[in-house]
């Protein structure tokens, strides 16, 4: 008799705790261009000094690991945390080191994610993400879509500019997707974003309309440091431009193509 080798599940969750909070949001933020959603997630984590309540593990992420300050290493995971908030608000946070490398680790688990959320009492479904332009913007605008005409409504209400045609890929968009499908509510709050650095400025535009959108008071003053750093790497970057349109005349027939590693 043949020993068949038992199926590895794709994502697998750990619960350390189930809370109940009715009428909860879910904001999700996570690795991408930019890092806009990600710095966004953690920084709500920290201001909100939010606990995990559940973790993802998943053989669709990349095949890497995380080294620690101490040398130490973990796995790829992603992580759901929970704290009430100001104003008898409830919030969920997701965020994760990696998303899944296939479509199928993305669906699943975007779905064990939502599931657990609805379980808790979760009623509507933020994700954060990057709307690319490959240009800089020291005032970055912030791009929406909604799973139902109240939400857009109330994205419009408070200065989000709606998406017209597009797509929004992996899980930005699935896990409002899967919301959809669950019976909740879902939106996608999209910073500007050149896609060339770290932008904490565009995580900052993003967690500013949320704020507005969800009615909770959020402090982004650590972003706006951050943000400021950012725009001083893209002076740099942007006079670097400067001097090589202006050198590049200058070198005629002997110019060779430059190579940035």
């Amino acid at each position: 008799m043949t020993e068949r080798a038992a199926r590895v599940p794709v994502v697998t969750e750990k619960v350390t705790a189930t809370p109940e909070a009715d009428g909860a949001v879910l904001v999700c933020g996570l690795p991408g261009s930019g890092y806009v959603g990600k710095l966004a997630a953690d920084h709500l984590v920290s201001s909100f000094k939010l606990k995990r309540v559940a973790e993802y593990s998943s053989g669709t992420f990349p095949p890497q690991v995380s080294v620690r300050e101490d040398g130490t290493v973990d796995p790829p995971r992603g992580e759901l945390f929970f704290a009430p908030a100001r104003k008898g608000k409830y919030l969920f946070v997701f965020t994760a080191d990696a998303q899944p490398t296939t479509a199928e680790g993305e669906y699943e688990l975007s779905d064990a994610v939502v599931r657990f959320a609805k379980k808790c009492g979760v009623k509507r479904v933020y994700t954060l993400a990057a709307y690319i332009t490959g240009s800089f913007s020291s005032s970055p605008k912030v791009y929406g879509a909604g799973t139902s005409r109240a939400m857009l409504k109330a994205l419009t209400d408070n200065g989000v500019t709606l998406m017209k045609d597009g797509g929004i890929s992996g899980m930005n968009g699935l896990l409002i997707g899967m919301a959809a499908l669950r019976g909740l509510e879902g939106a996608c709050l999209l910073g500007e974003t050149s896609g060339y650095v770290v932008d904490a400025g565009a995580s900052k535009a993003v967690l500013e309309l949320l704020s507005k959108v969800i009615g909770l008071p959020i402090d982004t003053s650590k972003l706006k440091e951050k943000a400021e750093e950012t725009q001083k790497v893209i002076s740099q970057l942007q006079a670097m431009a400067e001097q090589s349109r202006e050198a590049a005349p200058q070198a005629g027939r002997e110019q060779r193509p430059g190579y940035i590693g």
